[in-house]
C-alpha cells in the first residue's frame, strides 16, 4: 500500500493554505462565547448553583460572553442587568421574560460593576475580568 505524500513544494502551498483558512476563521470569531446565566429573585441576582445572593462573577481578559437574565422574581418587578463601562445593558423584563447580551470582557483585568438599574441600591456584584 502506497500512502499519497505530495512533494515538497505541494506540501508548503497545502500547509500555508491551511494556515491561512485558520487565520480567516479567527477574524470572523468562530469560536463561540461562554454562556453566563444570572437569575433574578428576591430583589438579588443568583448564579444558578450557587445560593450567594449579588454573586462575584469571573471572566477572563478579551472573551466572549454570552450573559443571559431571566427574571423569576414575583409579579410586576422589572429587573435588567447593565455594566456601564462596557456599555452592556438587558432591556427590562417582566416576571418569566428572559433577555441575551452578547460581549467582549475588556482587556485590562480588573472589577467592573454590574447592576439592576431599577434596584440599583440592593442589586449589584462584581463581575472580575482576570488575566488568563
Amino acid at each position: 500500500m502506497t500512502l499519497y505524500s505530495p512533494a515538497p513544494r505541494q506540501a508548503s502551498r497545502l500547509l500555508a493554505l491551511v494556515a491561512s483558512l485558520l487565520g480567516v476563521a479567527g477574524m470572523f470569531g468562530c469560536s463561540h462565547p461562554r454562556t453566563i446565566v444570572v437569575v433574578s429573585r428576591s430583589m438579588a441576582f443568583f448564579v444558578p448553583g450557587d445560593a450567594t445572593p449579588n454573586p462575584a462573577i469571573t471572566v477572563h481578559t478579551g472573551e466572549r460572553l454570552l450573559l443571559e437574565l431571566r427574571n423569576e422574581d414575583g409579579p410586576g418587578i422589572l429587573h435588567d442587568l447593565a455594566i456601564d463601562p462596557l456599555n452592556v445593558a438587558t432591556g427590562l423584563l417582566l416576571p418569566g421574560q428572559e433577555a441575551r447580551v452578547t460581549f467582549t470582557a475588556p482587556d485590562r483585568p480588573g472589577p467592573l460593576e454590574y447592576y439592576c438599574r431599577p434596584h440599583a441600591l440592593t442589586m449589584r456584584g462584581i463581575l472580575n475580568v482576570v488575566a488568563p
